[in-house]
């Protein structure tokens, strides 16, 4: 099953991610390889800010800010329990990943990623899949 916005185009794909180099070349193969129309919010207040002003079809996050990410995983899984996340982030224990699991994530990506892990990240937003870490290198 594949996410596709009301207007039939591509899904729309939020990302979140303070490091504007990491956040460009995302948005950049999302859009190459036409993955998904991509909206870059640099910070989760932004990104939260354009949940509430727009429908999004998934949402890719970075864990960068920590315990206010988890946070707004958490709200968003009250107001929107079946969007399809994926978090980013350079290291995860093992509480960190049972958390993830048990808000719904699909997708755990470590950094750094390869391009291919970015693609697969994002095509699993699109999809139904269960929670999978893919890591870097």
């Amino acid at each position: 099953m594949t996410v596709t916005s009301v207007q039939g185009n591509l899904p729309q794909l939020l990302l979140v991610e303070p490091d504007n180099m990491v956040r460009s070349t995302v948005a950049s193969v999302c859009r190459g390889l036409d993955l998904a129309q991509v909206h870059q919010a640099a910070s989760l207040a932004i990104g939260q800010q354009m949940l509430q002003a727009q429908r999004m079809d998934a949402l890719l996050l970075s864990l960068a800010e920590g315990e206010a990410a988890v946070a707004l995983i958490e709200r968003l899984r009250e107001a929107r329990p079946e969007m399809p996340v994926s978090v980013m982030t350079a290291s995860a224990d093992a509480d960190t990943v049972r958390r993830l699991k048990a808000l719904g994530i699909r997708r755990l990506l470590l950094q750094p990623f390869k391009i291919r892990d970015v693609v697969m990240t994002v095509e699993a937003l699109c999809a139904i899949a269960p929670l999978e870490v893919i890591s870097g290198s």
